[in-house]
């Protein structure tokens, strides 16, 4: 397994086929859970984090992107986007993570603010680290499905704007301002 773009495009798939589908999988058998297990499998084999932290910070890329394009489509600022979805997840009884405040950090003009964010999640809870990744695919899998739904944009186009996103990403390993998801409309 390689640390690169097609770790976190194979999580995208399989987020999104995941919410395709009527019945909830047991974790076990959920195919975005096994993506981030076989990923955290090859790093402790490896002695590293370098495919969790990738896997990480290029979901959340693609999760911040398409965030701020479906904040762009309602003519509203990411943070009262993001302030949205806190308030609807507590009014559905979910406890706070970190991923909105990741996806505020990957819009930031320090792309370290992410780093480090996900550093002292993976110092601090580990477990919470890798359900952050499965968190940010079923995100990312969600907007994709908004913006086919909102007609702004067929699945197959996003999810290959993303991967150009990944891409650029890996390439310069720092999280971009606007990604190539950011364009469309």
């Amino acid at each position: 397994m390689t640390a690169d773009h097609t770790l976190v495009l194979e999580l995208l798939h399989a987020s999104h086929a995941a919410a395709q589908r009527e019945a909830p999988v047991h974790p076990d058998d959920d195919p975005a859970c096994q993506v981030v297990l076989r990923a955290a499998k090859a790093d402790a084999d490896d002695g590293g984090m370098e495919r969790l932290t990738l896997l990480a910070l290029g979901t959340a890329v693609c999760a911040s992107d398409l965030t701020a394009v479906l904040a762009e489509h309602k003519n509203i600022t990411t943070q009262q986007l993001i302030d949205e979805l806190v308030a609807a997840r507590r009014n559905q009884g979910a406890e706070d993570t970190a991923m909105p405040d990741l996806l505020l950090a990957m819009r930031t003009d320090d792309p370290g603010q992410a780093a480090e964010l996900l550093g002292n999640l993976i110092a601090g809870d580990h477990d919470a680290f890798l359900d952050l990744i499965v968190e940010l695919g079923d995100y990312a899998a969600t907007c994709v499905s908004l913006l086919a739904a909102l007609e702004i944009s067929p699945v197959e186009e996003t999810l290959a704007q993303l991967e150009e996103t990944v891409q650029q990403f890996i390439t310069s390993k720092r999280p971009p301002r606007t990604g190539t998801t950011g364009q469309r409309q």
